[in-house]
């Protein structure tokens, strides 16, 4: 279940709580309960305010929680998300984080098939010593810099 702020034909937005079902293969949505109506911003912060307090009492009578427990701490408040703009400066973006999958197949079936997974020689103890160097080959293909 949510929250859903809704805008009529005559201006004015209405503030719902409404879940979400499946019947087959299709997605509908039921209207648990009317809120009300709001024109200001103001008004619409305060009905969703109140909306979420009823949701979580809406959930608590679905699903009981413990007597000990307040239903807030198991449902939680819902933060307000976070506008959100659409316009991204490329300039900007950094690189955080990079996965790399796949490097070990493609280069390690390669090295291999060249040769050089016995170029240290092909002594049981070398063996180890060669699972090292194409670790670090491989690492390196993976990471240059």
């Amino acid at each position: 279940m949510f929250v859903r702020v809704k805008e009529k034909a005559n201006g004015k937005k209405a503030i719902q709580i409404v879940e979400t079902y499946r019947r087959g293969d299709k997605v509908h949505q039921k209207i648990v309960r009317h809120i009300g109506q709001a024109v200001t911003d103001t008004e619409i912060e305060a009905l969703k305010q109140l909306a979420q307090a009823i949701l979580v009492e809406v959930e608590n009578r679905r699903q009981p929680v413990l007597p000990l427990v307040a239903p807030e701490d198991i449902y939680g408040r819902k933060k307000p998300r976070p506008e959100v703009s659409d316009i991204v400066a490329v300039k900007n973006l950094r690189e955080e984080q990079r996965i790399i999958e796949g490097i070990g197949d493609v280069f390690g079936k390669l090295y291999d098939d060249l040769g050089f997974g016995n170029i240290l020689g092909s002594r049981r103890a070398d063996e180890r010593w060669n699972g090292i160097l194409k670790s670090c080959v491989l690492a390196r293909l993976a990471n240059p810099a």
